[in-house]
């Protein structure tokens, strides 16, 4: 008899720890939950659209935020999207608006750059010479022939389209047909080449 009831209230005791157990299971299980309810979203957790230059896919160029927030080649902005523009402003109310267009293979972003013409007087058109960029490293020189070098080392043909605010660069070699924006201003000449940009590429560690 003694044996029976010995086994009674061990059977007991493994009955209570084990509904003892769930019950502590079950709060703790809660306790996550509600943490990961109150939890405040970090940056990184912040959806967001993350582009990369195609011959740098691992380095992030243009990071789109859901929250409205976007960083560009380092600088924090905040920014409204179109079907045609991405507008970026700085904490001085400064706005960038560049254009975009999405493809099979990702995006092109148009980045400007100021080109000045580089001769004697007002240029006629877009004939002429024009260098811009960091140290006028950059340049452009159209023909009335039809013909264009760019940065010096880059032949072809061009097709301009005023109307529209296009010039179609026909490289000889090197690159497939081109289309860029430009606006001419006097001697001021901006330019908005399109760069093929792929989704951003986590390095693996």
């Amino acid at each position: 008899m003694g044996y029976f009831v010995y086994f009674l209230q061990k059977d007991e005791g493994v009955k209570r720890m084990k509904k003892i157990s769930r019950i502590a299971l079950g709060c703790l299980l809660i306790c996550l939950a509600l943490a990961a309810c109150s939890k405040k979203p970090t940056e990184e957790e912040v959806p967001a659209e993350s582009w990369a230059y195609v011959h740098e896919p691992e380095k992030e160029i243009l990071r789109l935020q859901g929250d409205g927030k976007a960083i560009y080649k380092g600088q924090e902005y905040t920014y409204s999207k179109d079907d045609q523009f991405i507008t970026l402003t700085n904490d001085k109310k400064e706005s960038l608006k560049i254009r975009f267009a999405m493809t099979k293979e990702g995006m092109l972003l148009y980045e400007q750059t100021t080109y000045h013409y580089d001769g004697l007087g007002e240029p006629e058109g877009i004939v002429g010479v024009w260098k811009g960029g960091p140290e006028d490293r950059l340049s452009y020189e159209f023909t009335e022939k039809g013909t264009f070098m760019e940065d010096g080392y880059f032949p072809g043909h061009f097709l301009e389209e005023a109307d529209k605010g296009t010039i179609k660069l026909m490289y000889n070699d090197h690159f497939e047909d081109t289309y860029i924006y430009y606006t001419r201003n006097g001697s001021e000449l901006l330019v908005e080449y399109p760069w093929p940009m792929v989704t951003t590429q986590v390095t693996k560690k």
